[in-house]
């Protein structure tokens, strides 16, 4: 009996440690997430992605629900998701397009990509390809807290004693 029951507590235990660090973003739409950079002086983060893609929910579920990307993405951006094969449309600057126009004003031709933009609408950069949550991590810091202002991002993980290789 007793072996039941702490069986149970632990499966319950692990059951509850996977449902807080899987817990999603608070995607918004990207209308919104301007809006919201232009009053918040955040930026805004964006998730190009396709259904089929394999690395966008790797992504999503390994990379995302790590409590140091959250903190960061939480800290200095509005995180937005965009269906790069999607016909449904989307406030862009102050106009609809669907999002893959979108995607190809980006040339976005991978996924997943990630975006930068500023409170004031000036792309920061794109970062092509999935990256493991301890590098991806280091470059949401790099770009939130404004280092690129001051050294490249290889510069900044060396700083930050992230090595690159796998």
């Amino acid at each position: 009996m007793n072996k039941r029951f702490f069986l149970i507590v632990i499966c319950f235990l692990f059951g509850i440690n996977s449902m807080v660090l899987g817990q999603s973003l608070d995607w918004i739409a990207l209308g919104e997430a301007q809006e919201k950079a232009a009053q918040t002086g955040k930026k805004v983060f964006i998730f190009a992605e396709a259904e089929w893609c394999g690395y966008c929910k790797k992504m999503k579920k390994q990379v995302f629900p790590q409590p140091e990307v959250q903190e960061n993405i939480k800290k200095y951006f509005h995180p937005v998701k965009v269906d790069i094969e999607s016909n449904e449309k989307i406030k862009f600057d102050d106009q609809m397009v669907s999002q893959r126009n979108f995607a190809q004003k980006f040339r976005i031709q991978s996924t997943p990509t990630m975006i930068f933009i500023d409170s004031d609408g000036k792309i920061l950069g794109t970062q092509p390809g999935f990256m493991r949550a301890e590098i991806f991590d280091k470059l949401l810091s790099y770009i939130g807290a404004e280092y690129y202002k001051e050294m490249g991002i290889k510069a900044y993980l060396k700083e930050q004693g992230v090595s690159i290789e796998k």
